[in-house]
Formats: structure tokens, sequence, C-alpha cells
């Protein structure tokens, strides 16, 4: 984490955008629902809202689900197991790769690993105390992206597998868990009801009502398939290659997995259970693209990824010797080489890498020098600190968290996306709107910092001062900052 950390020149767009909305705990934002924002604010609250504390939460949640889920497969299959499982699945790149990222996906994903378990547990030992804990893990899971929709899916199927209208704990468990997951919900659904349902308008407006005709919807499920199978997980594939490879070297004969319960129909059922939660997601998830018209997001799968390597492992299982010791080792050094290349490529796309190899990434955008140029002109004319930057959230945000006086984002210049500012404020705050400038903008008030460009807010110069401003603007030359080349925009 420590090395992409280092080499990024601005927060990802995901984590400057929990520190926007963090300026005021509501029960849900224009996008999202509020949970991941609420967990960054209680330790916001001891250790400061800085950009550091976001890579830390954000490793904390991946390296927390993954901790799951090697619990989970131990239970299931055994330690070599489920340590062979890991190592592959930590080379994912949603992984290895975004470790620092902090988003509804990564909160999303230790919801997903409880469930799963959960699931499980309540499979062997059935308990109204245990389906209570999935309802909690249900309404925090919906509180934290509506995606989790998918691992309630699954984990319906499965109750169905277990024909849970036979067994009394499960046939009230269901409904107890849905009303309990609805009660953590409500406060949200309430807002929902009472702002517009605004988290549903944009994701109609951004990948559920694009209705894309069908053979387009065909070829983008190929692709989002693909990218999940082929791409993202392409690193754990070849870790466990590697692994069955040098098992069948040293003449290691396959073998089902440790069984770490006794019982009749256990290997059968977990194996079902592991092809679940491995193929599943992905399958509801195209089924949406060719069904639906949706457009896929490739980050989709952030959540579901890591469950398609036992999936795969079950999958094989009848080729492979998963359990050998030989093969955890073969896989140790597997991983070892996996890391290293996915770390050079990873050196390579940085701005300094290779010419002809550098990344248009968004986290190469030099934010502090460029915030640094704004402020110094900012504070000049405004006559003091800025209080508020309007603008693109992703644009606006990066900018605001580089600036020492720490702004507030009027997102889009709407107050309605913008809950932690008041309309009076803006009859007195120094306001300021950055924008991109991808090409020679018309003249205007505004002035050029490399491809962004900023202006004062309407309200924080009069008529007059607007006139002076925009004589000032046209006389000066542009200021770039120093190495703000292609490699550095946006």
């Amino acid at each position: 984490m420590t090395a992409y950390w280092m080499a990024t020149l601005s927060p990802p767009v995901d984590n400057v955008e929990q520190l926007v909305w963090l300026r005021s705990l509501e029960w849900g934002y224009f996008k999202h629902p509020p949970l991941p924002t609420w967990v960054l604010g209680a330790t916001a609250a001891i250790f400061g809202a800085t950009v550091e504390l976001t890579y830390v939460m954000g490793a904390l949640f991946t390296l927390g689900a993954l901790a799951l889920f090697w619990r989970q497969l131990r239970a299931m299959r055994g330690g070599r197991y489920a340590t062979l499982a890991l190592l592959a699945a930590l080379c994912i790149t949603f992984y290895c790769g975004r470790v620092y990222y902090y988003n509804h996906n990564v909160v999303m994903m230790l919801w997903v690993s409880l469930a799963a378990g959960l699931s499980w547990r309540l499979t062997w030992r059935p308990s109204l105390l245990g389906w209570v804990a999935m309802g909690v893990v249900a309404g925090l899971g919906m509180l934290a992206k509506y995606q989790f929709i998918v691992a309630l899916a699954v984990v319906g199927i499965w109750w169905l597998r277990l024909r849970g209208w036979r067994h009394l704990v499960h046939r009230v468990g269901a409904p107890l868990a849905a009303a309990v997951a609805l009660l953590v919900c409500a406060p949200h659904l309430h807002w929902l009801a009472t702002h517009d349902w605004m988290p549903l308008g944009y994701a109609n407006a951004s990948s559920l009502g694009h209705d894309l005709s069908l053979p387009h919807r065909l070829l983008h499920t190929a692709q989002f398939s693909a990218d999940w199978l082929l791409n993202r997980a392409l690193p754990a594939w070849l870790v466990l290659g590697c692994a069955v490879w040098w098992a069948r070297r040293q003449g290691e004969a396959p073998q089902r997995g440790e069984e770490a319960a006794p019982g009749a129909g256990y290997a059968q059922l977990s194996r079902q259970f592991l092809l679940l939660w491995g193929f599943l997601p992905l399958a509801l998830m195209a089924l949406m693209g060719v069904v639906g018209g949706a457009k896929l997001h490739l980050h989709w799968g952030t959540a579901f990824m890591l469950w398609s390597v036992p999936a795969v492992m079950e999958w094989l299982a009848a080729r492979a010797a998963w359990t050998s010791l030989r093969t955890v080792r073969a896989a140790w050094a597997g991983f070892a080489v996996v890391q290293a290349l996915l770390m050079a490529q990873s050196w390579m796309a940085l701005p300094r890498g290779p010419r002809g190899y550098k990344s248009d990434h968004t986290d190469y955008f030099p934010s502090e020098r460029v915030a640094d140029i704004i402020a110094r002109q900012a504070h000049a004319v405004l006559g003091g600190p800025i209080d508020i930057v309007s603008g693109q959230q992703a644009l606006a945000g990066a900018v605001a968290v580089r600036l020492a006086e720490r702004p507030r984002v009027l997102i889009l210049g709407e107050l309605k996306y913008s809950p932690w500012i008041q309309p009076e404020e803006l009859e007195t705050a120094r306001v300021i709107e950055v924008f991109s400038a991808p090409g020679k903008l018309p003249l205007g008030a505004y002035r050029a910092v490399g491809q962004l460009a900023w202006r004062p807010g309407v309200s924080a110069l009069s008529m007059r001062d607007q006139g002076d401003w925009l004589r000032a603007s046209q006389e000066e030359a542009v200021d770039e900052p120093e190495g703000l080349d292609a490699s550095d925009r946006r």
C-alpha cells in the first residue's frame, strides 16, 4: 500500500468524494447511501479528516474482508486450501493495486464476506439469532451500497437450495431477517422519500437506464465478464496455475480439500456453496446487462471477485492437489513473482515512468501543485482564504482537499447535492469555481492553471471587481505548474 500511496499525485476520486461528504453526516447522499461516510466520520473524529486516513480505512476494509474470506475457507476446507485461495485473491488487481481506495464497493466487500459466512453458519447451525444477525448485516450492506442486493439474491437462492420452507427456523428466520434489515434501513428510506430518491435517479442515469440495443448489450456484457475473469483476476489464475504445475511436476495426485467437519453431504454442499458465491454474482450482473440493458461498470466486481477464486478451485478440484504442502509452497513462490511484476507495471505507469507507458489516471493529476498556485492567486483576489470551491465533484474536491484552509465543495454549483452549505452563506462566502480547460477558452473572467481553470464565484466579487478581474486575467500569462505534462492531466 505504501508504494502506491507514495506514487500517486492526487487521492483517488472516491477517497476525495468521502472527504467532501464528510462535512455533513446525512442519512443519504445524492449518489449513494451513507454508511461509508459515517464510518469515516467516526474515525475522523478521533484521528482527523485527512487523505491519509482514507488510505488506511480502505486497506482495513479490504484486508478485513479478505481475513473473513480466509477464515471461512479454513473452516470449510482446511488451512492449506484457505491460504492458497488467499494468496491468489491478493493478486486480483482490485485488491493489490487499489488497497488504499476507500469507497462504497470496498465497504460493501466486508458485508458480503460477513453475509457469506453467516449463510454457511446457518446451513449447519440454524438459529433465529443467526437470522437476526443476517438481517443486521443485510441492512448495513444496503446502507453501504445498493448493489448488496446481489449478495442478498445469493443468500435467497441458497435458502431455496436448503429448502428453507421445510425447516421451521429457516421459515421464520428469513422473514425475520428481512424485517430487521428494513428496520436498519428505515431512516435512510425516509431520507430517500424526502429527497426525491436522488441516489436511484443517479443510478438510473449512470447505469441502469441506458437501455442498450441487443448487440451492444451482448458486447458490453462480454467485455464486463472478460474483464472480471481474464483481466482483474488473471494474476490469481497465474498463482493457481503455478501451484498446480509445480505439484504435478512433483508427482502430487489430485485430491479433495481437507474436510473441516464430518457429516453426510458436507463435501457436496460446501462445493455447491462455493460455486454459488463465486459464479452467481457475475451471472446476475451479466443478466442485468443482457436483459436489462444496464451499463455494467467494471468496478462492480470489487466486492465479489475474491469468491471467484475458490469457485475456480472447486471447478478444477478433480485435477489439482489444492491441499498439498508442495502446492502451497509453489503458490507462495508464484505469489512473490506475480506481485513483483504487478509492482513493476505500476512503477512504469507513473508520471516519471518510461516514456510512452505513462498512465493518464486521475491519481496522477498534480493536485497539490495546482492547489498551491490557485491558493496564491485566489487569496490575493478574494482578500482571504477560500471558503467554498464550486464545480464538478472530482475536480473541485481534489483541489479542496489540498488547500490549507480545507474549503467545502459546492457540487456542480447545486445546493441540493451539498447539504453542508446553506443558501445564505453564498452571499458572503469567498467562493471560487474550478473547471477543466482542455483547449483555448474564450475570453472571460478566468485564470488557467495548466489544463484547469478557475474564477471567483458570482457572489465573491462585486460587478466592478468582476470587471477589474476580467481585465487582469486577460493581461496575465498562464501560470502552469512545473511538470504538468500530458501524463499529469485528467
